[in-house]
Protein backbone atom coordinates (compact mmCIF):
# COMPACT_ATOMS: atom_id res chain seq x y z
CA UNK A 1 0.00 0.00 0.00
CA UNK A 2 2.96 2.26 0.65
CA UNK A 3 1.16 4.28 3.27
CA UNK A 4 3.41 5.95 5.81
CA UNK A 5 0.67 5.45 8.36
CA UNK A 6 -2.77 3.97 7.94
CA UNK A 7 -4.67 4.27 11.18
CA UNK A 8 -7.95 5.53 12.56
CA UNK A 9 -8.21 9.30 12.72
CA UNK A 10 -11.10 11.70 12.92
CA UNK A 11 -10.38 15.14 11.49
CA UNK A 12 -11.74 18.00 13.57
CA UNK A 13 -12.69 21.33 12.08
CA UNK A 14 -11.36 20.58 8.61
CA UNK A 15 -13.05 21.63 5.38
CA UNK A 16 -12.16 20.11 2.05
CA UNK A 17 -10.00 22.00 -0.48
CA UNK A 18 -11.83 24.69 -2.47
CA UNK A 19 -14.02 23.32 -5.21
CA UNK A 20 -14.09 19.71 -4.00
CA UNK A 21 -17.27 17.72 -3.66
CA UNK A 22 -16.99 16.32 -0.17
CA UNK A 23 -16.28 12.67 0.53
CA UNK A 24 -19.17 10.90 2.23
CA UNK A 25 -20.05 7.55 3.77
CA UNK A 26 -19.81 5.61 0.49
CA UNK A 27 -17.47 3.35 2.41
CA UNK A 28 -20.66 1.89 3.90
CA UNK A 29 -21.76 0.85 0.41
CA UNK A 30 -18.45 -0.92 -0.09
CA UNK A 31 -18.68 -2.62 3.29
CA UNK A 32 -22.26 -3.67 2.54
CA UNK A 33 -21.16 -5.21 -0.76
CA UNK A 34 -18.64 -7.43 1.02
CA UNK A 35 -21.08 -8.30 3.82
CA UNK A 36 -21.92 -11.60 2.17
CA UNK A 37 -20.72 -15.18 2.23
CA UNK A 38 -19.91 -15.33 -1.49
CA UNK A 39 -18.79 -12.81 -4.08
CA UNK A 40 -19.08 -13.88 -7.70
CA UNK A 41 -16.31 -12.34 -9.81
CA UNK A 42 -17.64 -12.04 -13.35
CA UNK A 43 -15.15 -12.02 -16.23
CA UNK A 44 -15.81 -11.51 -19.95
CA UNK A 45 -15.79 -14.72 -21.95
CA UNK A 46 -12.28 -15.50 -23.16
CA UNK A 47 -10.69 -13.28 -20.52
CA UNK A 48 -8.85 -14.49 -17.42
CA UNK A 49 -7.35 -12.55 -14.55
CA UNK A 50 -3.68 -12.90 -13.81
CA UNK A 51 -3.09 -14.86 -10.57
CA UNK A 52 -1.68 -11.82 -8.77
CA UNK A 53 -4.76 -9.76 -9.67
CA UNK A 54 -7.08 -12.52 -8.48
CA UNK A 55 -5.10 -12.56 -5.21
CA UNK A 56 -5.53 -8.77 -4.85
CA UNK A 57 -9.28 -9.16 -5.18
CA UNK A 58 -9.40 -12.03 -2.67
CA UNK A 59 -7.26 -10.16 -0.15
CA UNK A 60 -9.08 -6.83 -0.30
CA UNK A 61 -11.30 -7.46 2.74
CA UNK A 62 -9.47 -6.95 6.01
CA UNK A 63 -12.13 -5.82 8.50
CA UNK A 64 -14.12 -9.08 8.67
CA UNK A 65 -13.92 -12.69 7.67
CA UNK A 66 -13.22 -12.84 3.96
CA UNK A 67 -16.07 -13.96 1.72
CA UNK A 68 -15.62 -16.87 -0.64
CA UNK A 69 -14.86 -15.82 -4.22
CA UNK A 70 -16.24 -17.65 -7.24
CA UNK A 71 -14.60 -16.70 -10.54
CA UNK A 72 -16.89 -17.23 -13.53
CA UNK A 73 -17.06 -16.14 -17.11
CA UNK A 74 -20.12 -14.22 -18.19
CA UNK A 75 -21.68 -17.13 -20.07
CA UNK A 76 -21.44 -19.32 -16.95
CA UNK A 77 -23.85 -17.18 -14.93
CA UNK A 78 -27.29 -18.60 -14.27
CA UNK A 79 -30.59 -17.15 -13.10
CA UNK A 80 -29.86 -17.78 -9.42
CA UNK A 81 -26.77 -15.56 -9.65
CA UNK A 82 -28.88 -12.43 -10.07
CA UNK A 83 -29.47 -12.34 -6.33
CA UNK A 84 -25.79 -12.62 -5.47
CA UNK A 85 -23.16 -9.93 -5.08
CA UNK A 86 -21.41 -9.63 -8.43
CA UNK A 87 -17.98 -8.07 -8.95
CA UNK A 88 -17.17 -7.28 -12.58
CA UNK A 89 -13.44 -7.20 -13.28
CA UNK A 90 -12.40 -7.04 -16.91
CA UNK A 91 -12.58 -4.75 -19.96
CA UNK A 92 -16.10 -3.33 -19.92
CA UNK A 93 -16.27 -3.41 -23.73
CA UNK A 94 -15.69 -7.19 -23.71
CA UNK A 95 -18.89 -8.02 -21.81
CA UNK A 96 -21.87 -8.99 -23.94
CA UNK A 97 -24.76 -9.17 -21.48
CA UNK A 98 -23.79 -6.57 -18.92
CA UNK A 99 -26.67 -4.19 -18.17
CA UNK A 100 -25.50 -1.05 -19.93
CA UNK A 101 -28.20 1.04 -18.24
CA UNK A 102 -26.63 0.28 -14.86
CA UNK A 103 -23.25 1.67 -15.86
CA UNK A 104 -22.00 5.22 -15.29
CA UNK A 105 -19.96 4.99 -18.52
CA UNK A 106 -20.69 4.10 -22.14
CA UNK A 107 -18.77 1.08 -23.48
CA UNK A 108 -16.82 1.67 -26.69
CA UNK A 109 -15.04 -0.75 -28.99
CA UNK A 110 -11.74 -0.53 -27.11
CA UNK A 111 -12.72 1.22 -23.90
CA UNK A 112 -15.46 3.51 -22.63
CA UNK A 113 -16.55 7.13 -22.59
CA UNK A 114 -17.87 9.47 -19.95
CA UNK A 115 -19.76 12.61 -20.98
CA UNK A 116 -18.22 12.36 -24.43
CA UNK A 117 -14.64 11.99 -23.17
CA UNK A 118 -13.06 8.75 -24.40
CA UNK A 119 -10.96 6.44 -22.25
CA UNK A 120 -9.46 3.84 -24.56
CA UNK A 121 -5.88 3.39 -23.33
CA UNK A 122 -4.97 0.04 -21.73
CA UNK A 123 -4.49 1.70 -18.34
CA UNK A 124 -7.86 3.48 -18.35
CA UNK A 125 -10.47 2.09 -16.03
CA UNK A 126 -13.30 2.86 -13.64
CA UNK A 127 -14.63 1.86 -10.22
CA UNK A 128 -18.35 1.99 -9.52
CA UNK A 129 -20.60 0.54 -6.85
CA UNK A 130 -24.36 0.53 -7.36
CA UNK A 131 -26.84 2.06 -4.94
CA UNK A 132 -28.00 -1.37 -3.79
CA UNK A 133 -24.40 -2.42 -3.02
CA UNK A 134 -24.83 -5.72 -4.86
CA UNK A 135 -22.91 -4.81 -8.03
CA UNK A 136 -19.29 -3.62 -8.01
CA UNK A 137 -17.32 -2.76 -11.15
CA UNK A 138 -13.52 -2.53 -11.15
CA UNK A 139 -13.03 -2.53 -14.89
CA UNK A 140 -9.88 -1.58 -16.79
CA UNK A 141 -9.20 -1.82 -20.50
CA UNK A 142 -5.93 -3.77 -20.47
CA UNK A 143 -5.04 -6.74 -18.31
CA UNK A 144 -1.42 -5.57 -17.95
CA UNK A 145 -2.56 -2.27 -16.43
CA UNK A 146 -2.47 -2.03 -12.63
CA UNK A 147 -5.55 -2.53 -10.47
CA UNK A 148 -5.02 0.97 -9.11
CA UNK A 149 -8.47 1.08 -7.52
CA UNK A 150 -7.38 -1.42 -4.90
CA UNK A 151 -4.14 0.46 -4.31
CA UNK A 152 -6.04 3.67 -3.65
CA UNK A 153 -8.49 1.87 -1.32
CA UNK A 154 -11.37 3.55 -3.12
CA UNK A 155 -14.48 3.88 -0.97
CA UNK A 156 -14.99 7.55 -0.12
CA UNK A 157 -16.85 8.10 -3.40
CA UNK A 158 -19.22 5.91 -5.36
CA UNK A 159 -17.60 6.34 -8.77
CA UNK A 160 -14.04 6.87 -10.04
CA UNK A 161 -12.36 7.05 -13.42
CA UNK A 162 -8.62 6.48 -13.62
CA UNK A 163 -5.94 6.81 -16.26
CA UNK A 164 -3.36 4.31 -15.10
CA UNK A 165 -2.32 5.43 -11.63
CA UNK A 166 -4.02 8.84 -11.76
CA UNK A 167 -7.57 9.52 -10.59
CA UNK A 168 -9.32 11.68 -13.21
CA UNK A 169 -12.87 11.83 -11.79
CA UNK A 170 -14.42 11.02 -8.43
CA UNK A 171 -17.96 11.51 -7.22
CA UNK A 172 -21.52 10.23 -7.15
CA UNK A 173 -24.17 9.17 -9.64
CA UNK A 174 -27.80 10.25 -9.34
CA UNK A 175 -29.63 8.24 -6.68
CA UNK A 176 -29.66 7.91 -2.93
CA UNK A 177 -31.17 11.38 -2.87
CA UNK A 178 -28.25 12.82 -4.84
CA UNK A 179 -27.88 14.55 -8.16
CA UNK A 180 -24.76 13.65 -10.11
CA UNK A 181 -21.74 15.29 -8.49
CA UNK A 182 -18.28 14.73 -9.90
CA UNK A 183 -14.83 16.08 -9.09
CA UNK A 184 -12.76 16.80 -12.17
CA UNK A 185 -9.36 16.11 -10.61
CA UNK A 186 -7.36 17.54 -13.51
CA UNK A 187 -9.15 20.88 -13.13
CA UNK A 188 -8.80 20.81 -9.34
CA UNK A 189 -5.07 20.06 -9.62
CA UNK A 190 -4.60 23.01 -11.97
CA UNK A 191 -6.21 25.34 -9.42
CA UNK A 192 -4.50 23.87 -6.36
CA UNK A 193 -0.90 23.57 -7.52
CA UNK A 194 1.50 26.27 -8.59
CA UNK A 195 4.02 26.34 -11.40
CA UNK A 196 5.61 23.06 -12.48
CA UNK A 197 9.23 22.53 -11.38
CA UNK A 198 11.19 20.12 -13.58
CA UNK A 199 14.40 18.35 -12.64
CA UNK A 200 16.38 15.57 -14.30
CA UNK A 201 14.10 12.79 -13.07
CA UNK A 202 10.89 14.39 -11.84
CA UNK A 203 8.08 16.86 -12.33
CA UNK A 204 7.24 18.53 -9.03
CA UNK A 205 3.99 20.33 -8.25
CA UNK A 206 3.82 22.43 -5.07
CA UNK A 207 0.55 23.56 -3.48
CA UNK A 208 0.10 27.26 -4.20
CA UNK A 209 -0.76 27.77 -0.52
CA UNK A 210 2.76 26.69 0.50
CA UNK A 211 4.46 30.08 0.55
CA UNK A 212 7.73 29.24 2.31
CA UNK A 213 9.81 27.26 -0.18
CA UNK A 214 13.20 28.15 1.26
CA UNK A 215 15.77 25.54 0.26
CA UNK A 216 13.41 23.70 -2.08
CA UNK A 217 15.63 24.15 -5.13
CA UNK A 218 18.66 22.48 -3.56
CA UNK A 219 16.44 19.79 -2.03
CA UNK A 220 15.09 18.85 -5.46
CA UNK A 221 18.62 18.58 -6.87
CA UNK A 222 19.43 16.29 -3.93
CA UNK A 223 16.42 14.23 -4.99
CA UNK A 224 17.97 13.64 -8.41
CA UNK A 225 21.19 12.55 -6.71
CA UNK A 226 19.13 10.20 -4.54
CA UNK A 227 17.65 8.57 -7.66
CA UNK A 228 21.15 8.07 -9.11
CA UNK A 229 22.40 6.63 -5.83
CA UNK A 230 19.42 4.32 -5.40
CA UNK A 231 19.81 2.96 -8.92
CA UNK A 232 23.53 2.42 -8.32
CA UNK A 233 22.79 0.51 -5.11
CA UNK A 234 20.20 -1.68 -6.84
CA UNK A 235 22.44 -2.15 -9.95
CA UNK A 236 19.67 -0.90 -12.24
CA UNK A 237 19.54 1.80 -14.88
CA UNK A 238 17.85 5.15 -14.15
CA UNK A 239 16.47 5.00 -17.68
CA UNK A 240 14.29 2.07 -16.57
CA UNK A 241 12.54 4.23 -13.98
CA UNK A 242 9.53 6.16 -15.31
CA UNK A 243 9.68 9.91 -14.85
CA UNK A 244 8.39 10.82 -11.40
CA UNK A 245 5.36 13.03 -10.88
CA UNK A 246 5.37 14.32 -7.30
CA UNK A 247 2.74 16.45 -5.59
CA UNK A 248 3.48 18.43 -2.43
CA UNK A 249 0.32 19.24 -0.44
CA UNK A 250 -0.12 21.91 2.18
CA UNK A 251 -1.87 19.57 4.63
CA UNK A 252 -2.34 15.86 5.09
CA UNK A 253 -6.12 16.21 4.76
CA UNK A 254 -5.78 17.95 1.39
CA UNK A 255 -3.53 15.14 0.19
CA UNK A 256 -6.18 12.64 1.21
CA UNK A 257 -8.87 14.50 -0.74
CA UNK A 258 -6.83 14.34 -3.92
CA UNK A 259 -6.23 10.58 -3.54
CA UNK A 260 -9.78 10.02 -2.21
CA UNK A 261 -8.59 8.47 1.04
CA UNK A 262 -11.26 8.72 3.77
CA UNK A 263 -10.25 11.00 6.60
CA UNK A 264 -10.54 8.23 9.17
CA UNK A 265 -7.27 7.06 7.67
CA UNK A 266 -4.00 8.87 8.32
CA UNK A 267 -1.93 9.12 5.16
CA UNK A 268 1.14 11.36 5.03
CA UNK A 269 2.60 9.93 1.82
CA UNK A 270 1.41 7.71 -0.98
CA UNK A 271 3.12 6.08 -3.95
CA UNK A 272 1.12 4.63 -6.83
CA UNK A 273 3.32 3.70 -9.76
CA UNK A 274 5.40 6.77 -10.64
CA UNK A 275 2.96 9.20 -9.00
CA UNK A 276 3.90 10.23 -5.49
CA UNK A 277 1.97 12.33 -2.99
CA UNK A 278 3.75 14.10 -0.12
CA UNK A 279 2.52 16.15 2.85
CA UNK A 280 4.30 19.49 3.10
CA UNK A 281 7.77 19.79 1.60
CA UNK A 282 9.09 16.74 3.41
CA UNK A 283 11.95 15.32 1.35
CA UNK A 284 12.09 12.38 3.77
CA UNK A 285 8.60 11.33 2.68
CA UNK A 286 9.42 12.23 -0.93
CA UNK A 287 12.45 9.92 -1.00
CA UNK A 288 10.53 7.21 0.83
CA UNK A 289 7.79 7.14 -1.80
CA UNK A 290 10.29 7.49 -4.67
CA UNK A 291 12.11 4.44 -3.34
CA UNK A 292 8.92 2.44 -3.79
CA UNK A 293 8.64 3.68 -7.37
CA UNK A 294 12.24 2.75 -8.22
CA UNK A 295 12.03 -0.72 -6.67
CA UNK A 296 8.67 -1.43 -8.28
CA UNK A 297 9.79 -0.29 -11.73
CA UNK A 298 13.18 -2.03 -11.80
CA UNK A 299 12.96 -5.01 -9.43
CA UNK A 300 9.29 -5.87 -9.23
CA UNK A 301 6.21 -5.93 -7.04
CA UNK A 302 6.71 -6.84 -3.40
CA UNK A 303 5.41 -10.18 -2.08
CA UNK A 304 3.94 -8.50 1.03
CA UNK A 305 3.70 -5.21 2.89
CA UNK A 306 6.49 -6.38 5.20
CA UNK A 307 8.94 -6.79 2.32
CA UNK A 308 7.59 -3.82 0.39
CA UNK A 309 8.39 -1.49 3.27
CA UNK A 310 11.34 -3.49 4.62
CA UNK A 311 13.30 -3.53 1.35
CA UNK A 312 12.68 0.16 0.80
CA UNK A 313 13.65 0.89 4.42
CA UNK A 314 16.84 -1.17 4.13
CA UNK A 315 17.95 0.88 1.12
CA UNK A 316 18.23 3.89 3.46
CA UNK A 317 21.17 2.23 5.18
CA UNK A 318 23.21 2.52 1.97
CA UNK A 319 22.90 6.30 2.18
CA UNK A 320 22.99 6.79 5.93
CA UNK A 321 24.58 4.66 8.68
CA UNK A 322 22.58 6.84 11.07
CA UNK A 323 19.36 5.50 9.53
CA UNK A 324 20.42 1.97 10.38
CA UNK A 325 21.37 2.94 13.93
CA UNK A 326 17.97 4.56 14.40
CA UNK A 327 16.11 1.51 13.11
CA UNK A 328 18.35 -0.78 15.16
CA UNK A 329 17.40 1.05 18.35
CA UNK A 330 13.71 0.78 17.43
CA UNK A 331 14.19 -2.91 16.71
CA UNK A 332 15.89 -3.48 20.07
CA UNK A 333 12.92 -1.88 21.80
CA UNK A 334 10.22 -3.70 19.84
CA UNK A 335 11.94 -6.93 18.71
CA UNK A 336 9.20 -9.07 20.25
CA UNK A 337 6.88 -8.00 17.42
CA UNK A 338 9.05 -9.66 14.77
CA UNK A 339 7.26 -12.95 14.11
CA UNK A 340 6.55 -15.12 11.06
CA UNK A 341 2.98 -13.80 11.25
CA UNK A 342 4.22 -10.22 10.79
CA UNK A 343 6.46 -11.28 7.89
CA UNK A 344 3.77 -13.19 6.04
CA UNK A 345 0.65 -11.43 7.31
CA UNK A 346 -1.66 -8.95 5.67
CA UNK A 347 -0.77 -5.33 5.13
CA UNK A 348 -3.41 -4.02 7.49
CA UNK A 349 -1.59 -5.66 10.40
CA UNK A 350 1.78 -4.31 9.31
CA UNK A 351 0.55 -0.73 9.05
CA UNK A 352 -0.95 -0.67 12.52
CA UNK A 353 2.39 0.29 14.08
CA UNK A 354 5.11 2.66 12.89
CA UNK A 355 7.85 0.56 14.50
CA UNK A 356 7.19 -2.16 11.93
CA UNK A 357 8.99 -0.05 9.32
CA UNK A 358 12.21 -0.22 11.35
CA UNK A 359 11.69 -3.88 12.26
CA UNK A 360 11.20 -4.89 8.64
CA UNK A 361 14.17 -2.80 7.47
CA UNK A 362 16.59 -4.39 9.95
CA UNK A 363 15.27 -7.85 9.11
CA UNK A 364 15.56 -7.40 5.32
CA UNK A 365 19.07 -5.98 5.71
CA UNK A 366 20.00 -9.09 7.72
CA UNK A 367 18.36 -11.42 5.20
CA UNK A 368 20.32 -9.86 2.32
CA UNK A 369 23.57 -10.23 4.27
CA UNK A 370 22.84 -13.92 4.94
CA UNK A 371 21.96 -14.77 1.34
CA UNK A 372 22.93 -12.92 -1.85
CA UNK A 373 21.68 -9.54 -3.00
CA UNK A 374 21.01 -10.57 -6.59
CA UNK A 375 19.27 -13.74 -5.48
CA UNK A 376 17.24 -11.73 -2.98
CA UNK A 377 16.10 -9.32 -5.70
CA UNK A 378 15.05 -12.20 -7.95
CA UNK A 379 13.17 -13.92 -5.12
CA UNK A 380 11.54 -10.62 -4.14
CA UNK A 381 10.25 -10.13 -7.68
CA UNK A 382 9.20 -13.78 -8.13
CA UNK A 383 7.62 -14.02 -4.66
CA UNK A 384 9.85 -17.00 -3.86
CA UNK A 385 11.54 -15.78 -0.68
CA UNK A 386 10.53 -18.96 1.14
CA UNK A 387 12.51 -20.98 -1.39
CA UNK A 388 15.47 -18.60 -1.12
CA UNK A 389 15.85 -18.93 2.64
CA UNK A 390 15.33 -22.70 2.42
CA UNK A 391 18.24 -22.89 -0.04
CA UNK A 392 20.45 -21.33 2.63
CA UNK A 393 19.16 -23.66 5.34
CA UNK A 394 16.77 -21.24 7.04
CA UNK A 395 13.12 -20.84 7.77
CA UNK A 396 11.51 -17.69 9.14
CA UNK A 397 11.69 -18.86 12.76
CA UNK A 398 15.41 -19.67 12.48
CA UNK A 399 16.21 -16.35 10.80
CA UNK A 400 14.35 -14.43 13.50
CA UNK A 401 16.12 -16.38 16.24
CA UNK A 402 19.54 -15.86 14.63
CA UNK A 403 18.94 -12.16 14.08
CA UNK A 404 17.97 -11.59 17.70
CA UNK A 405 20.96 -13.62 18.85
CA UNK A 406 23.37 -11.71 16.62
CA UNK A 407 21.97 -8.40 17.84
CA UNK A 408 21.99 -9.60 21.45
CA UNK A 409 18.26 -9.21 22.00
CA UNK A 410 16.05 -11.96 23.38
Amino acid sequence: MNLLLNGIFISAGFSQPAGFIAMDDSVKLMQKFYDTDTVVVVLPDGYDLKPEDAALIRDFVFWKEKPFYEFRHESQLNTTDSGKHLLFSGPVHAYTHIAKADLPVTPLKYGFSYKGEQFCLPGDGFYYIGDNADRLYICRNGEDAPLSYLGYLTSAYQFYILRGDRIIYSGFRPGRGKTEQMNNLDDLRKRYFGKLIRTKYADFYVAASITDTTGLGSALLDFDRYVDGMCHYLSVEPADVPRFVTYFYNTREELQYFIAAPLWQTVYGKSTGNINHVTGLSMTICRHEAGHTIIGATIGKAPSAFFDEGFRQATDYYFSPEAYQHDLEVFRTHHQYLTPALINGEGVEFFRAMENYSISGVFVDYLIAKTDFNEFKDAYADHTLDQLISKYGFNWEILIKNLKKDLSVQ
